[in-house]
């Protein structure tokens, strides 16, 4: 039997296409806002058909990742929770560096910061969080380090 920090390890290490991690961050946001996710609400969110949302489902339930109650909602599970909460994380840290720190358009950093949270490890990912801390701490507290970082930007 697994202890907590063992399933823990496993699901932080658990390899998943950029698609299902979408759909899985998908699911997680729509399931922050409603109550109970249907199969028509991850399509109109994704942007695609209904069969293709049920393939992808059923991809995630076979991982242990969701489950789905009558009538075709769908619910994370434990560790589909955790999971998808480390991708939506990752997703607005890197729209925050994007955004806040590079100067990028909210449109720009949207898209890619969807790009590039499939394909960043996870040392990478926490260095880039703390880098991203650390220059937002720094512009906040420090109008010298603000304005040296803005003037940055200009060039």
């Amino acid at each position: 039997m697994l202890t907590k920090l063992g399933e823990s390890n496993i699901i932080r290490t658990m390899k998943l296409s950029s698609k299902k991690e979408d759909y899985l961050e998908t699911i997680y946001r729509l399931s922050q806002e409603i109550e109970a996710v249907g199969i028509s609400d991850i399509a109109r969110e994704r942007g695609v058909t209904l069969p293709t949302v049920k393939s992808a489902v059923t991809k995630l339930k076979e991982k242990g990742l969701l489950t789905q109650r009558y009538y075709g909602k769908v619910v994370l599970t434990e560790a589909g929770e955790e999971k998808a909460a480390q991708i939506y994380e990752s997703h607005k840290t890197l729209r925050k560096f994007l955004n806040e720190i590079l100067g990028l358009s909210p449109e720009i950093s949207e898209e890619d910061a969807c790009q590039m949270e499939h394909g960043l490890s996870p040392e990478t990912f926490r260095r880039l969080e703390r880098f991203v801390r650390m220059v937002l701490e720094c512009r906040e507290s420090e109008e010298t380090c603000r304005s040296k970082y803005d003037e940055l930007l200009k060039h």
